[in-house]
Formats: structure tokens, sequence, C-alpha cells
């Protein structure tokens, strides 16, 4: 056998990647799933049984047959089709201009985190995020040596004259402050949703201190009360680069995201990710396309976000009902909710004790926090469980929480 001391020659950047009790947890869950029956809030993801698969189906046997390229490489940067697409729906849906060369096809929106921070982050750079923030994130960027500092959410989202107030000290102290992530809408973990006037602010403190703003729309799409514009509908410089996806209306399956960013980033974004994956997978490109194209996604996304309302409000309902001295806000779109339990509840020893004893999944807050203030905080899913296990895995978090207060 041979042996190799592998370890001595690792980058340096491993040691910023810290062992995930998320996934420890999620292999637990799957352990568990394989001999009894589970009811798991942990997923982040959408109900099959929204998910039109059939037609998906009956599409990618037409682009097979149409589309004599379709299993070739495409540009880098997507097919001009898609492209072309993306910024129409852009305009649509979000009353954002954009044009074709201004648009990055991505495997979802996880590889568009990563090459944000692969473009700007350098050893040593701060970076602001909310406080919680998306784990994903967190990870892919303290991996680049970011030094990420969290700014509060409040339930009409960030914080931003305590993000001014942060910008401000760490500028004054000769820190480096490049980027601001945020997830406005259908906030993971938090469910929050940004107010207008807050995402006006937000773009008028990002010019002032001139920062890049990071905007990740995954859930834009996902909205059960009101309407929001992003925040690149208010950005007239161009320092918002938005991240979107299709995965969380359309499937996770469907590895299909995107960047829309100024040109000069775009052109750099085509350099950096060309060698990484030469492209996304080009049957998909070809599928979203068509979708887009015939204006299938808004029949798709109706069905879901009714499923996924009436999904929320029987976990708020139920969550009134049988858990005591807890505490929540009612999100207004996203797939989660977080649940802040009794000060003295861990929320890791909380998760694996329901999930143990009660056979319930939940996700551990603390993980999505930069510091101690979410560690007894859980995150509930409501997509993807069934409407009627919502009551009963409800009631056992109620049991759990009784049992250790």
């Amino acid at each position: 056998m041979f042996r190799v001391d592998c370890a001595s020659k690792y980058s340096y950047r491993v040691n910023y990647v810290k062992p995930s009790p998320i996934r420890t947890l999620v292999s637990k869950i799957s352990e568990i799933s394989a001999t009894r029956k589970v009811i798991s809030f942990a997923a982040g993801e959408p109900d099959p049984g929204v998910i039109p698969r059939g037609l998906y189906a009956k599409m990618l046997a037409e682009v097979l047959e149409e589309e004599e390229k379709s299993c070739n490489y495409s540009p880098t940067e997507g097919i001009p089709s898609l492209r072309r697409a993306i910024a129409s729906f852009m305009e649509d849906h979000e009353g954002v201009k954009s044009a074709e060369d201004e648009i990055i096809v991505t495997i979802g929106g996880s590889q568009a985190i990563d090459l944000i921070g692969r473009i700007f982050i350098d050893p040593g750079d701060h970076v602001i995020v909310e406080n919680p923030s998306y784990v994903n994130t967190i990870v892919n960027w303290e991996f680049y040596g970011a030094r990420l500092v969290g700014v509060s959410l409040e339930s009409d989202g960030l914080d931003v004259d305590r993000l001014e107030s942060v910008v401000k000290s760490l500028l004054s102290e000769g820190r480096r402050v490049k980027l601001v992530y945020t997830i406005p809408t259908g906030h993971n973990p938090a469910g929050v949703v940004m107010s207008d006037e807050k995402r006006r602010h937000l773009i008028e403190v990002a010019s002032r201190y001139d920062l890049i703003v990071v905007e990740d729309g995954a859930y834009n799409h996902l909205v059960y009360e009101g309407s929001f514009k992003p925040l690149s509908y208010y950005d007239k410089e161009g320092r918002v680069v938005y991240v979107g996806s299709f995965s969380k209306v359309l499937g996770t399956g469907l590895r299909i995201g995107w960047i829309r960013a100024r040109r000069e980033l775009t052109e750099l974004l085509k350099t950096i990710k060309g060698p990484s994956d030469m492209c996304a997978p080009v049957p998909l490109q070809h599928l979203v396309e068509r979708i887009l194209r015939k204006k299938l996604f808004d029949e798709i996304k109706k069905k879901a976000v009714e499923e996924y309302r009436r999904k929320r409000d029987a976990m708020i309902e139920a969550l009134d009902e049988y858990v005591q001295g807890v505490a929540y806000n009612k999100p207004l779109g996203g797939m989660f909710l977080m649940v802040r339990l009794p000060p003295s509840l861990d929320s890791e020893e909380f998760a694996n004790m329901l999930l143990e004893k009660y056979s319930v999944a939940v996700i551990p807050g603390k993980p999505f926090y930069l510091d101690d203030s979410g560690k007894n905080t859980v995150r509930l899913n409501f997509t993807m469980v069934g409407l009627g296990e919502i009551t009963e895995g409800v009631k056992k978090i109620g049991l759990a929480v009784r049992m250790l207060s």
C-alpha cells in the first residue's frame, strides 16, 4: 500500500474550513430514515409534487431531438438564447433591464457565489453578511480568506443603520471592506423580507462607501404576500451583482442559475469560469430556455406559491397552538421559518434529541450565525414536508421543548 502524507501538501486554505454540524446531522437523518419514518423539516428544497416532471421529460426529449449540439459544449457564458431569455425574464419579473452580455449562466446559484468569491476576495478582506446568513456562502467565502462581519437582521431585513456604523468603523481602522452579501427576499435561514425603504437605503450606503453588493435572489419568486423589487432595481451605478437561480421553483436538480452584472465583470467571469466547468449542462440550458420562452415559468411558480403558502400557514398555526415559549417571524417569502427556542436550550443538542427520540428533523441555527446569538435557534423548512405531517411534526417539537425546558 502506498503511504503518502497528503496533509503536509494541503493548501493553507483548508485551515479555513470547519467541520459542519449540519452535515453530520444530515448524515444521521439519512441513517435513521432507513429504519423508520422521519418527519423532516430539514431540507431546503421544493416539493416534488409541484414539479412537472412529465413536462420536463417531454421537453428534454424535444431538446435532444431538435438541438443538434445539445450534447456538446456551449459557450462558457451560456447559450445565447438562454441569456436573452434571462435578460427578458429579469425585465418582465424584476423590472430590471439587462443586456445579453450582462448575463452569465452558472451551475446554480452556488457556483455564482463561488465565482464572486474567487474574483473579489483576497485573504484578510472584510465582507459584511447578515447575521444569520446562508451557511454555504459563509463556508465558501471563508475558504477564500474573507473575514466575515455579521450585521443583525430585523423583522424587515438587514439593519442598514447598523451596517453603515460597522463599515465606518472598519474603514476608520484601515480595513479593506469590499462586499456586502444579502438575501433580501425569503431569507435563508430567517425567512424575512427586506422592506423597500431598507433596499433603497442599502444602495445609498453602498454608494457612499464604494461597496459592491451581492444580492442573492434565489427566493425572489417565492413570495406569499406583497411584491418586492430587487436591489438591482434601485442600483444606478452598477454596484449590485445579482445572483439568480431557477432551482427553488423549477427544481433543485436543475442546476441553472445566473449572474447579472456590469459588462466588464461578466467578461472577467467568463475567463475565470471557463477552466473550471467549460459550461453549465447544455440540455438543461435548453430546457430552461424553452420554459421561459413558452411562458411556463409563471404557471409552475403559481402552483408552487399556492402550495407553499398553505404549508407555511399550517406550520404557523401549529406552532402557535402546540409550541410554548418560542419566537419567530412570519415568513413573507422563501422556504424557511426560524424559531428561537427558550434561552436554556442548545440548538444542536435539541436537534439531535428531537431526531433520535421523536423522529423529527430540524436544522440547528447556530452554524448560520457568526457569533453565539443563534445557539438556541432552529430552522424549519415548510415546502418539502407533506401538509398532513406538519401538525404532527410540530406537536413533537412542542413536546421536546417542554421536556428540555
